[in-house]
């Protein structure tokens, strides 16, 4: 602490020190630099010896340079990067490629793998959410780290699917060693109100920029996602909401921190954590979102807030009116009669429909989805449109078919057969009429043409 309160910048860790140039010539030439260095060197050497402190000639680097190894993580001044020494490249590549091969694993040789990979964190960024499927599979074992060497080198773990390919990952990450920059984001905020928000059926996100528009993602998760425990769908939430940003705004985060308000404690403890161990599906998310700050050139900051001040919670939790769906065997007897169709006017990654194949058919939905075909039926040109169905919610029918009309579209509808006010309007156009299903004895849906 003292060396610092006279300007110097220093790291240590018990007997490792770390010395860099004076903070008053950060800003200046290299010889400035070099010798703000030097009297750096001085100053702190004296100061050690003064303290009582040794120094082993040998191992100390009294020459001020620019690429120096510290701890085993090179320190890249000239490119303002953290990096693996090549020199435990070389030493971890193999040990990994033999683990690779194995069908069994031994509590220790993973023990000390792991520890070994955790070590070079600084330098890799993404490390950490590669070592969840590891410490999972030592948590699940009979040994503990406090038992004998005998018994842990005596113990052994299936070397499934999911530990290679965190092994591979590492082996990738190594051979390419691209390290991690210095660099912060932290005090480049995007001018922004970020939120995400799940529930148990639907996903929403909102990015309210200042000076600009307000973008709106939500939908229906997938049949696969249903049963998941809200921390993933929170996740998913997330994900789908930075996605949003990546391809809608990517100039405005570019080099800057996103802090979006999140109202899942867990998912903010897992992100801010870099994985989790203990749920490693939530932990596969966070790869997602890890990737996609990578690819967008952001930071990304969570903040807790309380669900009812969450803006994105109206979207989660809309009319069950809108929610009305129809089954793929269903509407394969619509495809049956009047298909094929090109076209799903009003849907979502997760319910539009898919031909006889599974192939989903192209699509607009009600707010961002990096799947359709545009956002919002209602402000496209449906005139150059062929093929084409639409499951309206039934409180736009009226809206939908005005649309259609005024758009000169054929389309094949599913509308509920009561005596709305709709029905006159839509009666001159119907060319023909399928009844689908009889849910109660008095609703009836039909399919017209």
């Amino acid at each position: 602490m003292y060396i610092r309160s006279l300007g110097i910048p220093m790291l240590g860790w018990i007997d490792d020190m770390l010395g860099m140039v004076q903070q008053l010539f950060h800003l200046a030439s290299d010889e400035e630099q070099f010798q703000s260095c030097m009297r750096a060197m001085v100053v702190v050497s004296y100061v050690m010896f003064m303290a009582g402190y040794f120094l082993g000639m040998k191992k100390c680097c009294l020459i001020p340079e620019q690429v120096i190894t510290y701890l085993g993580i090179e320190c890249d001044a000239l490119k303002g990067r953290f990096a693996v020494p090549q020199a435990r490249v070389q030493k971890y590549v193999p040990l990994i490629n033999k683990l690779l091969t194995s069908s069994w694993i031994s509590f220790s040789t993973l023990e000390k793998i792991v520890g070994k990979l955790v070590s070079l964190e600084c330098a890799v960024a993404p490390g950490m959410w590669y070592t969840r499927e590891l410490y999972a599979a030592l948590k699940q074992a009979p040994a503990f780290p406090t038992d004998s060497r005998r018994i842990k080198d005596s113990t052994f773990i299936k070397n499934t699917p999911q530990i290679k390919e965190e092994l591979a990952m590492w082996k990738f990450l190594l051979l390419s060693n691209q390290g991690a920059p210095w660099r912060s984001f932290e005090n480049m905020f995007v001018q922004a109100d970020i939120s995400s928000d799940a529930s148990g059926r639907k996903f929403a996100g909102i990015i309210d920029i200042q000076k600009g528009p307000t973008l709106v993602t939500a939908g229906d998760f997938e049949d696969n996602l249903l049963e998941e425990d809200i921390q993933i769908k929170e996740g998913e939430a997330l994900k789908q909401t930075l996605l949003m940003a990546i391809i809608q705004i990517p100039e405005q985060i570019k080099g800057k921190t996103l802090l979006c308000k999140v109202d899942n404690q867990v998912l903010k403890a897992v992100l801010d954590k870099k994985g989790t161990s203990a749920n490693l599906k939530l932990n596969n998310i966070g790869k997602k979102i890890f990737w996609l700050q990578q690819l967008g050139d952001f930071h990304l900051t969570l903040s807790y807030i309380p669900s009812g001040e969450n803006r994105a919670d109206q979207y989660t939790r809309q009319s069950r009116s809108l929610e009305a769906t129809l089954d793929q065997k269903c509407f394969l007897k619509i495809w049956k009669k009047w298909g094929p169709f090109q076209w799903d006017l009003m849907a979502s990654a997760a319910n539009v429909r898919k031909d006889p194949e599974g192939k989903p058919l192209i699509y607009f939905s009600r707010y961002f989805d990096s799947s359709s075909n545009g956002v919002d039926l209602f402000t496209q040109r449906l005139e150059v449109l062929s093929q084409v169905y639409c499951f309206p919610p039934l409180p736009i029918i009226g809206m939908v078919v005005k649309c259609l009309q005024q758009n000169k579209l054929n389309c094949v509808l599913v509308i509920p057969a009561t005596n709305e006010v709709w029905v006159n309007l839509i009666s001159a156009f119907v060319q023909d009429v399928m009844v689908l299903s009889r849910p109660y004895d008095g609703t009836v849906f039909c399919v017209i043409k």
